[in-house]
């Protein structure tokens, strides 16, 4: 039987490499609008959380565990006119910095009802903290193109470019938020791109609360609701969509691979609720959410080829070296 710490910090290491791997099945198929492609995705994670259940042996269905998972589909759903408007590097830069301010600001100071999470080392704690950089992945040409990704369905701070080019007739069908004129595109990019991540950074609240309250409960007892809140969350979106506007783009060999991406993103998010309940958001919260940069990062570099060049490796390596002292620092500020 491991300690709620060592639990911890597995449920950590679990969140960083599904996290940073769980867009790699459908990396080379399109998504078109991404409406379709989220929607099969959260069956995926619905299924986790029945694997999840059955591992327990306990769940608990409770209305704001339903909203947390809303939240967090919420700001995924962003993440399409946030691309189109300002492009993949400037927006995953924006929502991952505020994701990690947001998780860690909350644990620290309290926010929300949730109890100030003390650490042995707070000096220690912020020097870790500040440590942590979005990840650079050096590749600038990638990052400054615009509107030529599909949705790539980007996560929590985890990297995954799908190169894939729509057929011209779905791109010239452009949606609302890529008929406003600059500089007003920019700006509602650069907001949502915040608000995206805030969400991120607050959609396990509710869980916490839970916990705080049920301290000797089962961590896994809650995935059930939290997936769920997902799964309603963008099935009522792909139905009104479907009726109002027109049938989401659906491409037949994609919905495999998104299932799968949605599973792996299941597992990844279970990691990271036991990592944040055992560990707590000051801690738990920083380290499974940039662990999946360095692991996003080794797939670009490795396995795509994404990422070459002497300079570009150099600064990877660099941003490697910062994050690594960043998460051993906060390890020991614990």
């Amino acid at each position: 039987m491991v300690s709620p710490q060592v639990a911890g910090y597995i449920g950590a290491i679990i969140a960083s490499v599904f996290f940073g791997s769980n867009y790699v099945p459908a990396k080379n198929f399109p998504t078109g609008n991404g409406f379709a492609f989220a929607w099969v995705m959260s069956m995926g994670t619905l299924c986790t959380a029945y694997v999840a259940m059955f591992i327990s042996g306990s769940y608990m269905f409770d209305p704001w565990g339903l909203l947390g998972g809303s939240l967090w589909a919420i700001g995924n759903l962003c993440v399409i006119p946030i691309v189109k408007s300002i492009g993949l590097g400037l927006g995953l830069l924006l929502w991952s910095c505020s994701s990690l301010i947001t998780g860690f600001f909350t644990g620290k100071f309290g926010w929300f009802g949730l109890q100030k999470q003390e650490v042995s080392h707070p000096v220690m704690n912020w020097i870790g903290f500040g440590c942590i950089p979005t990840l650079d992945n050096g590749n600038d040409k990638k990052k400054n193109r615009r509107s030529e990704y599909d949705y790539s369905a980007i996560v929590d701070d985890s990297i995954a470019i799908n190169n894939y080019k729509a057929p011209v007739e779905d791109e010239e069908e452009k949606m609302i938020f890529e008929k406003i004129p600059p500089p007003f595109n920019t700006l509602v990019g650069v907001g949502l791109a915040i608000v995206s991540g805030v969400l991120y950074g607050v959609n396990m609240v509710p869980m916490q609360l839970w916990k705080q309250d049920n301290p000797h409960a089962d961590p896994l007892s809650f995935v059930f609701c939290h997936f769920s809140g997902i799964f309603l969350f963008n099935t009522l979106v792909f139905i009104v969509y479907s009726i109002f506007k027109r049938p989401p783009q659906i491409y037949p060999q994609t919905i495999l691979p998104s299932f799968i991406s949605g599973v792996l993103w299941g597992i990844a998010q279970v990691g990271l609720m036991i990592a944040t309940q055992n560990l707590g958001y000051v801690i738990g919260f920083p380290i499974g959410s940039s662990g999946p940069m360095v692991v996003s990062s080794l797939w670009s570099v490795l396995f795509f080829k994404e990422i070459q060049g002497m300079k570009n490796l150099l600064v990877l390596l660099i941003s490697f070296m910062f994050l690594g002292a960043g998460i051993t620092i906060l390890t020991l500020s614990s």
